[in-house]
């Protein structure tokens, strides 16, 4: 089983730093380590250490643009839209692919204008974007590409890992992730000049008591990076955990016509939740009845994620940001009804499994999945 070990080397790590009596990052040694084993991990420049991923995208939105730009976004996850609101920009929403749940590129293009700063693109689940069309769309339009990589470390992409595939890569260590540290986040680059910006908000938001611009205390402390450093030595078996028991739900839906795996090729998924679509609808089965069934028998597969797309969430929908209101954005913002149809259509009928857990409870799960499909196609 994909099984959390904390044990005697993140002790031992851990005692390093208090008998150094040096807990803060910015004269420490273990924060630097972890950063450098990091971007040696997924073959970087430059690896960068903060205190969670939101202020990683927060502080990757900031490199690429002001108040009043516009920053494209997916429409399935709020994350990305938020990191651009806390940079008082707008966020511009763009479809899903209804199989792979990532932003569909044919769809970027026509969002774009002269204000357009960034696209955040999200490894939805932990499988990677179309990121060769994306990145192509964004050198013609001199645009910055931003990973949202927090479900994807070490998925991979034509042979690279994500965080290695735009110019900024965003990964998350809350205590869900794959790497798993409580709290915590990375930003990665190949860019001097971007490592150089995203530090400033990694560090002290003053030097020597004088404030030199608007930086972010985000910085990451030296106890979290002491148990990164042990983590970050066993993720790769733990990943290999995950992609099993998400194999066991692969096998559960193989021959079923009306769930659809999420699944692309050249692409390697490293399941931070085992993800599908029911498509049940075109073969007279009702998603509601799905639903009750799954309740009913007790199967650990959730239905809908947030049965809407990110610009209905309250804070997009009410327009609860100053960006909405800034003078700095003199246009009128709406995001309408049929915006992102895909999103409408497919978002409350992904099929999630979380899968931290044993063996036994993933073979129980998709065998009792499986035999609720034979059921319902009878």
């Amino acid at each position: 089983m994909p099984e959390r070990i904390y044990n005697e080397r993140e002790i031992e790590l851990l005692k390093q730093v208090l008998a150094s009596k040096n807990l803060g990052s910015l004269n420490g040694k273990f924060t630097p380590e972890f950063e450098r084993l990091f971007a040696e991990k997924i073959g970087v420049k430059y690896a960068i250490a903060m205190n969670s991923g939101m202020s990683a995208l927060h502080a990757a939105v900031m490199c690429a643009g002001g108040a009043g730009s516009e920053v494209i976004c997916d429409s399935l996850f709020i994350f990305g839209a938020l990191a651009v609101l806390y940079n008082n920009a707008i966020p511009k929403f763009v479809d899903i692919d209804p199989v792979t749940h990532t932003m569909d590129p044919e769809k970027i293009e026509g969002a774009i204008n002269e204000r357009t700063k960034a696209i955040i693109v999200t490894h939805a689940w932990g499988l990677p974007a179309d990121m060769d069309r994306i990145n192509k769309i964004a050198k013609k339009y001199n645009i910055v590409v931003i990973e949202d990589c927090a479900h994807a470390i070490l998925a991979k992409y034509r042979d690279k890992y994500t965080g290695n595939l735009g110019d900024i890569g965003c990964f998350s260590f809350q205590a869900s992730k794959q790497l798993s540290l409580g709290d915590g986040g990375m930003a990665t680059t190949n860019n001097e000049e971007i490592s150089k910006n995203l530090d400033l908000h990694a560090g002290a938001p003053t030097f020597f008591s004088i404030a030199h611009g608007l930086h972010y205390n985000y910085r990451m402390n030296e106890l979290t990076a002491a148990v990164g450093i042990a983590q970050l030595e066993k993720i790769a078996d733990f990943v290999g955990g995950l992609q099993k028991i998400a194999s066991y739900y692969d096998m559960a839906i193989e021959n079923c016509k009306w769930i659809i795996p999420q699944k692309a090729p050249d692409r390697i998924h490293t399941y931070h939740y085992w993800a599908a679509t029911f498509d049940g609808e075109k073969y007279g089965l009702s998603l509601e009845e799905f639903k009750e069934e799954l309740k009913k028998e007790k199967i650990g597969v959730s239905v809908g994620y947030t049965n809407m797309p990110s610009y209905k969430h309250p804070v997009i929908r009410d327009k609860l940001a100053h960006a909405f209101h800034c003078k700095n954005y003199p246009f009128k913002v709406e995001y309408p009804d049929g915006l992102c149809p895909v999103a409408e259509k497919v978002i409350p009928s992904i099929l999630l499994a979380y899968t931290v857990k044993t063996e036994e409870q993933a073979k129980y799960d998709s065998e009792k999945l499986f035999n609720l499909i034979k059921k319902l196609e009878k």
